[in-house]
């Protein structure tokens, strides 16, 4: 067996071992890391079980982690973390970057001003504009921030199937430096 192999399997057997621990594969899914190049330039966010298999098989570096929360296995103990640089740079042209880009929910309504886009209320969750069901997915492009009585009107439909208009377009943050700054600041403290 190669070390690539046991490398693999003994991941595959952590992320196993965390799903189990944390009560089911579904609350390690949902959560995400932001993963940085080599030079800490702002890549994108992966999953969480995703920066656990770069970590244990010695590709990225923690930058930052959650303080009391751990990912535990038979005979490893790993930190969860939040915020991961490859070790290795990787040249990533800038427009397959942008268009690549996923957004978070807390994301998402900053850049919106929690401002609900269909009725200009205050916007508490995101919704989809093309929704998943139909392959929309988690893009700038694709979330706004939402009231919930707009956000179940519109239900499992697009805007123009439930008779509403979008009062601007999503885009991409206008300040797409933002999330760079914040790690550098981060960078800067250690």
């Amino acid at each position: 067996m190669t070390r690539t192999t046991t490398t693999h399997a003994n991941a595959t057997r952590t992320l196993a071992a965390a799903a189990r621990h944390l009560g089911g594969a579904d609350r390690l899914v949902r959560s995400s890391t932001l993963l940085l190049n080599a030079s800490y330039e702002v890549l994108c966010f992966v999953e969480t079980p995703r920066a656990l298999t770069l970590l244990v098989n010695e590709q990225v570096d923690v930058v930052q982690a959650a303080p009391d929360r751990f990912v535990h296995s038979r005979h490893l103990t790993l930190p969860w973390p939040t915020i991961v640089a490859l070790r290795h740079y990787v040249l990533v042209p800038y427009d397959v970057r942008a268009t690549t880009e996923t957004a978070s929910r807390s994301q998402v309504l900053a850049r919106d001003k929690h401002t609900c886009a269909y009725c200009g209320g205050r916007g508490t969750t995101i919704d989809h504009v093309v929704p998943q069901s139909r392959g929309g997915p988690n893009t700038w492009t694709n979330l706004v921030a939402c009231c919930a009585p707009c956000n179940n009107r519109k239900a499992d439909r697009t805007p123009e199937e439930a008779g509403m208009r979008l009062l601007f377009e999503p885009h991409p943050p206008r300040d797409a430096s933002a999330l760079q700054r914040m790690v550098w600041d981060l960078v800067g403290q250690a």
